[in-house]
């Protein structure tokens, strides 16, 4: 509403208008201080071997997860699970009388999943690991007599650790694979080994080729809205369409495998501190309460 007066014209919002406006501003203030108190929840998981390979078109036979752990904030957590050993044997069936078959075979197997923080204003951190001694991982083929080596990997250990730190606004995942005297043949040719305590690059692949691919720090990262996701694989070896003496094999055997997951529970924008948030509303309220007595003259156009 307006009234003219010498002139000129008075733009008189009223008390209700200036509450409307105090009540938005408000509002939207502490909108914002809510986001700003959530910080983050935290999942981590390890796993110390899984496999799904098969010949295609016929029935699988999975192995694993063998020694999962998971957990989730808030709050916090420390956890662990063990297997004393693995032995695992994957017939792949008889095809012209040749019969081919994946063993997966290790010794002791520790995964951790762990994160700080005891409510979720604190916590900012969490980590998982997959530790596996004597790992040994074979696909052969058998006429009945000696067997004929296609894929042989050994490590006296494996190892993988995923960690995710959030400082401020700033989010780091990181992941990292060691081995031990890990060796790898193809076809009972050597194709990669390494000394002990031994780290690559990430998703360095040792070898590739025909359909077999076997990739070290194998790693996935993943950033979707406020989901920020960092999967470690210590061994990823893949089948895919591979052809072994008129079978076709496809699947995966994943070894040592970590992996943390970051959720914002704020929409990540910048935000003042608390103390800050006293001072707006403070300054709204006055606004609002000055505001309501504001005349406020404007010339009157023709």
């Amino acid at each position: 509403m307006f009234s003219t007066t010498a002139g000129y014209r008075v733009d008189d919002e009223g008390p209700s208008m200036m509450f409307r406006h105090l009540i938005i501003g408000t509002a939207s203030v502490l909108g914002l201080a809510s986001s700003a108190q959530a910080t983050l929840e935290i999942s981590t998981t390890a796993r110390g071997v899984f496999s799904s390979v098969r010949v295609v078109g016929q029935p699988l036979t999975s192995v694993g997860p063998v020694a999962p752990i998971t957990g989730r904030t808030s709050p916090g957590y420390n956890l662990a699970n063990s297997a004393a050993s693995l032995a695992a044997i994957v017939g792949l069936g008889n095809q012209g009388g040749v019969t081919a078959t994946l063993t997966l075979n290790s010794g002791a197997i520790a995964t951790a999943a762990s994160a700080n923080g005891t409510i979720p204003a604190n916590t900012t951190s969490g980590s998982a690991s997959s530790d596996l001694n004597n790992l040994a991982i074979s696909l052969f083929t058998s006429t009945g007599g000696p067997t004929t080596s296609i894929l042989n990997l050994t490590a006296d250990r494996v190892q993988s650790v995923t960690t995710g730190t959030k400082v401020g606004l700033v989010t780091t995942m990181t992941g990292q694979s060691t081995f031990n005297n890990l060796l790898l043949s193809i076809n009972g040719n050597n194709v990669f080994n390494t000394g002990s305590n031994a780290q690559t690059a990430v998703n360095f692949v040792a070898y590739n080729q025909s359909g077999l691919k076997v990739t070290l720090n194998q790693q996935f990262a993943s950033s979707f809205d406020s989901t920020r996701t960092l999967i470690t694989n210590a061994v990823g070896i893949s089948f895919t369409n591979y052809l072994l003496d008129g079978r076709s094999v496809s699947g995966t055997i994943t070894v040592g495998q970590s992996l943390a997951e970051f959720v914002s529970l704020s929409p990540g924008d910048p935000v003042p501190e608390p103390a800050s948030w006293a001072q707006m509303l403070a300054g709204f309220a006055l606004a609002g309460a000055a505001a309501r007595r504001r005349r406020v003259l404007q010339p009157i156009r023709a």
